[in-house]
């Protein structure tokens, strides 16, 4: 049966997509959305959202530009090389299409111009940059840094102690005290604690070591300095917490130095728990050929001695008929040289391996962001968390 004809573009691309094997949706390879100018939508785009799905589409650019189109919503693929050999593609039904090629790649041998047919003319509606709208390579750097921010889920207190840290202000002093000090030499004020942590454990923060009176600067990492900037930006609404939300986890910086360190570890647990899993099922079938021949060789000497139930006895070690008794019982010759082997050199149960993954460890901290302090309000106004 013949799938139905997209209704939408959203659907053809997705489903285009999908169909060279990549996943959507939230903690997938792309998701599908649409870009807006002046609340005004302009175009539907595709984020994505994995190294892979960039990977994929830039090798399938033009698979992808084909099937798509012949679902009758053409979508143009670009492909860009920002920082060296990682393409970052966009895939859009508005805007100019961008092709550059991979770093290292050989150039391309020019031939001599040969005589081209005319061709027929192309019925299908030609992409046009919508008014007003940025080239691709600005709109894509543009969208990931907006999602960026809207992913961060700030609240106001945890956005102003990262713009105190990133403006060289803030410090944890002896006993456990957060204070942020915009006048060096002057005490500063007290701000709550229970934000720090959650920021240190998502990469945005970090501890310096104590100087004499014990006292330890906090500091942003590069993705905490970025964060702020995209924060700035495109000022996102702050989300509305209480103290324990805010004492919750956060979601490290979407492609982020965190985000990419997480996701290794999580790589490198996943194989150490398919390797374990493995081992656990070859250690089980080792465990099955072992006791089949137990019980080839205990038939063996059931029968031998007339015992019908061998199952409630165990077979003495190091047995082995005579060659009287093989020759009246007729017994099997492999079975014979197994008890015979056993008898020489017994073979000991094999044990199940321990399928228990060992608990993770903690990431090192990232280093601090030495770049020029940055400027503390993020609101025109003092920081809303200011001894809360």
């Amino acid at each position: 049966m013949a799938p139905k004809p997209a209704s939408s573009p959203t659907v053809a691309v997705a489903r285009v997509l999908r169909g060279i094997g990549l996943t959507q949706g939230a903690g997938c390879d792309f998701r599908v959305t649409g870009e807006y100018r002046n609340g005004e939508r302009i175009g539907t785009y595709v984020l994505t959202l994995t190294r892979h799905a960039d990977e994929v589409i830039a090798e399938r650019a033009d698979e992808i530009e084909r099937l798509v189109s012949e679902s009758g919503w053409p979508f143009r693929v670009s492909v860009r090389y920002p920082s060296g050999g990682r393409p970052m593609t966009t895939v859009a039904n508005y805007g100019s299409r961008v092709r550059e090629t991979p770093p290292g790649a050989p150039a391309a041998i020019e031939e001599p111009a040969r005589p081209e047919p005319t061709p027929e003319p192309d019925e299908t509606p030609a992409l046009e940059a919508a008014p007003g709208a940025a080239p691709a390579e600005d709109m894509t750097t543009s969208r990931l840094h907006r999602y960026q921010a809207e992913a961060l889920g700030w609240s106001t207190g945890q956005a102003d102690l990262v713009a105190a840290a990133a403006a060289g202000q803030l410090y944890r002093d002896f006993g456990a005290v957060l204070r942020v000090v915009p006048v060096p030499g002057r005490p500063g004020y007290v701000v709550s604690l229970h934000r720090l942590g959650p920021l240190v454990d998502a990469g945005f923060l970090v501890l310096g070591e104590p100087d004499a009176t014990g006292r330890r600067a906090v500091r942003v990492t590069a993705d905490g300095r970025h964060a702020l900037t995209v924060w700035k930006r495109w000022r996102p609404r702050p989300v509305e917490k209480n103290r324990a939300q805010e004492c919750e986890k956060l979601r490290p910086l979407l492609r982020g130095t965190q985000a990419a360190r997480l996701a290794a570890r999580a790589r490198e647990e996943e194989t150490r728990r398919r390797a374990a899993h493995e081992g656990f099922f070859e250690a089980v079938e080792r465990l099955h050929v072992w006791e089949a021949r137990q019980e080839r060789m205990t038939r063996a000497w059931a029968e031998v001695n007339g015992l019908i139930h061998h199952y409630l006895v165990r077979r003495p070690a190091g047995w082995v008929p005579t060659e009287e008794q093989i020759a009246e019982y007729r017994l099997d010759p492999a079975v014979v040289a197994e008890l015979r082997a056993e008898a020489e050199n017994p073979e000991p149960k094999p044990e199940l391996p321990s399928t228990r993954i060992p608990p993770r460890g903690e990431l090192p901290p990232l280093e601090a962001d030495t770049q020029t302090p940055m400027q503390l309000g993020l609101f025109g106004e003092a920081p809303a968390g200011a001894g809360v």
